[in-house]
Parts: structure tokens; C-alpha cells; sequence
């Protein structure tokens, strides 16, 4: 399989390459400062003190980013080559943990005007969900696409992957432990559809076999089905719901059915929104899970002062049944569900974004959150104030 994957690599990024045309980049860096302090307890029992992190509101981790893209077409548009380099706060492996990263890099061509293929790390958000918190990139890892747009609006694809990982996702790096080589069982296949009816709908259905190429055992990744539905019927509207269902090949002892809803407003300058999930387990006789559903909830409003350059918002998340990432602070920085309504975490989160120009913003703000892990367990409270700034290139 590693063979196939390689020769059509090399057959699509040679033919990309052999032809002249201006390679484009672009990318950003986003970086600051946050202070973080906790009546959390360390191993000896006291009170941890307050400490100063190197903090990004967009990287999604305790520390920044910087990002290069590149993109590379010919002249008839017929053949291309993509790629990103990022470094951040988790990198490419242990032993150099800044280090710069290939998040994505593949070549692609296109043929009889309907189809794409793509080969190497690839990177293709057709099928990716427009929701907030689940937000599947549909990225895919190192292998082949191979896209199919009969019509417009209309778009299939069937993918084979080697080694999985989230090419697409804000936090993308290449784990240098990821398999090179797998067993045609083990592989990551995908099959994909969309279609959408401007100014009415889009429907996106897709399946994903139970592959192992995420590493290790830890990271294999469940056999999957998942469909979203955005309205795009109304303007300022965003109107998204979407569906998945998780360990299809043993769905009655171990599956989940899994529910993700955004719903934003614009009216002139206020903004406001609603993104929520529902996760729901089965729960098969003796099993020791407490509960069968997790919920969360995250209310949203904004408004825009002096055109757009001063922008204050608040967020408020409540969660039942999952806690806050403790390697990240960012808005969507969550843990999977654990199906325990005792445990619980509730994060306020009142910010002011100021953007100098359209390339360049100062976001100020402070991250609060109550966390109880448990019946009988201590509440903890943590909180980040934080200033940071992004700037686009």
C-alpha cells in the first residue's frame, strides 16, 4: 500500500511541478501573554502560585503559532501543489517540541474538468462541517483523494489514508510516530458526498472505516457516519446541525450517537449565537458509566463598535459530563464527554478584540472556569487573563 501511495505521490506532484507559474504564500502569527492562577492543589498538597504563559488565543494551546502557507498552480489550472509549515507550542515530536512541522504538503491534478486527485499529506475542506464544536475537518492524513464534481454544487470523494491525522485542523503538526505503512485493514478509508442548492441548503453525508493509523492503539480511530444540514436561506443567518455516529462495527456495546448545533444572528453591528452538543452512549447491562448523555451549551453575543475595530464579546459554556483541556484555553478547548452528570465545568470567558486593520488585532480578555470532577469531589477554579496579537501576512 506505502508503494501505491508513494508512485502516485510522485506521478501527481511531478506533473504539478513541470509546469511554470508564481508560487503564492501566505500565513500569520499569533502569539501573547496570559496569567494563570488556580486554587488547585500541586503534589504537596498546597495551593499552586500564579504563573506567566506564553499564550495564544487562536493556537488552540498555551503558547503560539506561526503559520506559512504556500499554493502553486500552472497555467491551465490543471495541476497544483499546497502546503503548510506551522510551528507551535506542540511539535513534531518529543525530542524537538517547537520544532517546524509539515502540516499539510501534497500535489494535485485535474482531469476532464470534474475530477480531482490529490496525493501526499493531503488537505481538502469539500466536506468539512461548518459547526463549532465538533468542526471535522475531513483533512484525512498521507494518502490519496480522489474527488468527483459531476456538477456544480455536486461533490464526491473516496479517500485511502496510511496515516491519519488532522491536516486541516488549527492544530496540525506531523506526529513523526505516525505509521509509514499499514495493513489494507488498518488503513483509513473514507467515502464522501455533498451537495449543495445556493441561497437554499447543503447536505454532506460521510463514512469512515475503523483504521489504526493514528500511531498506537490510543489513537485508532472509530469506524464512523456522519451528515450535517447548513440553511443557507436566510442572510446573517448561520444555521448549521450535524449528525454522527461513532463504533458502527460494535454500536450496540460501545457506540455513540452524537448531535452538534450553531446558530448565529447578525442584526447591523450585535451578533449572537448558540452552539450546543448532545453525546449519547449506550449503555450496555453491567456496565459501571453512571449516566448515558452528556450536554453543553455555549451562548455567545458581540457587538461591533467604530466600524468594526472595536469588538467586545462574551461567551459563557456549561458542560455536563467533561472538563476544560488543561493544555488549552481557547474557546473550544474541551474534553470528550464522560457521561457523568457529577462532573461538570462552567467557563465564562468576557473579551474585547481590537482590530487595527484588516490584517492585525489585539484581543484582550479573561478566561474563568468551575470545574467538579466527580460527587464528593473538591470544585477547582481556574482563570487566564490574557492579551495577545495576531497578525496576518
Amino acid at each position: 500500500m506505502k508503494r501505491i501511495f508513494l508512485l502516485i505521490f510522485a506521478a501527481v506532484f511531478t506533473a504539478a511541478l513541470g509546469f511554470g507559474q508564481e508560487l503564492k504564500f501566505d500565513g500569520y502569527v499569533n502569539s501573547g501573554l496570559g496569567l494563570w492562577t488556580s486554587n488547585r492543589k500541586d503534589s504537596n498538597g498546597d495551593t499552586e502560585k500564579p504563573q506567566i504563559m506564553v499564550y495564544g488565543v487562536d493556537s488552540e494551546r498555551y503558547i503560539g503559532r506561526f503559520r506559512l502557507n504556500g499554493a502553486y498552480t500552472n497555467e491551465d489550472n490543471t495541476a497544483g501543489a499546497s502546503f503548510r509549515l506551522q510551528v507551535q507550542g506542540q511539535g513534531a515530536s518529543s525530542a524537538y517540541p517547537n520544532a517546524p512541522s509539515l502540516a499539510f504538503g501534497y500535489g494535485w491534478l485535474k482531469l476532464l474538468d470534474m475530477i480531482t486527485i490529490k496525493a501526499g499529506l493531503v488537505d481538502d475542506s469539500t466536506w468539512a462541517t461548518a459547526d463549532v464544536i465538533f468542526n471535522d475537518d475531513q483533512s484525512e492524513g498521507a494518502g490519496v483523494l480522489v474527488k468527483v464534481t459531476p456538477i456544480e454544487g455536486l461533490d464526491f470523494g473516496v479517500g485511502g489514508y496510511a496515516a491519519s491525522y488532522a491536516s486541516g485542523s488549527n492544530n496540525n503538526f506531523l506526529d513523526m510516530s505516525l505509521p509509514s505503512q499499514v495493513e489494507y485493514k488498518d488503513a483509513k478509508w473514507t467515502v464522501n458526498a455533498a451537495y449543495t442548492m445556493e441561497k437554499l441548503f447543503r447536505i454532506m453525508v460521510s463514512g469512515r472505516t475503523k483504521n489504526t493509523t493514528g500511531g498506537d492503539a490510543a489513537n485508532t480511530e472509530p469506524s464512523q457516519a456522519l451528515a450535517e444540514l447548513r440553511l443557507l436561506m436566510v442572510d446573517n443567518l448561520t444555521a448549521v446541525i450535524v449528525g454522527r455516529v461513532i463504533t458502527l462495527d460494535d454500536f450496540g456495546d460501545n457506540g455513540q450517537m452524537q448531535f452538534f448545533e450553531t446558530v448565529g444572528y447578525k442584526i447591523g453591528d450585535l451578533a449572537f449565537g448558540l452552539n450546543a452538543a448532545q453525546y449519547m452512549k449506550n449503555k450496555p447491562s453491567g456496565s459501571t458509566t453512571k449516566d448515558d448523555i452528556s450536554l453543553r451549551f455555549n451562548p455567545w453575543v458581540s457587538y461591533a463598535f467604530i466600524d468594526g475595530k472595536i469588538v467586545p464579546r462574551l461567551d459563557a459554556v456549561y458542560f455536563m459530563g467533561g472538563d476544560q483541556n488543561k493544555q488549552n484555553y481557547h474557546r473550544r478547548g474541551f474534553t470528550d464527554p464522560n457521561f457523568d452528570k457529577d462532573t461538570y465545568v462552567l467557563n465564562v470567558r468576557p473579551s474585547l478584540k481590537i482590530n487595527v486593520d484588516s490584517r492585525t488585532s489585539l484581543e484582550i480578555g479573561d478566561a474563568f472556569y468551575y470545574s467538579k470532577q466527580g460527587k464528593n469531589a473538591d470544585s477547582v477554579t481556574t482563570n487566564v487573563f490574557y492579551a495577545d496579537i495576531t497578525v496576518k501576512f
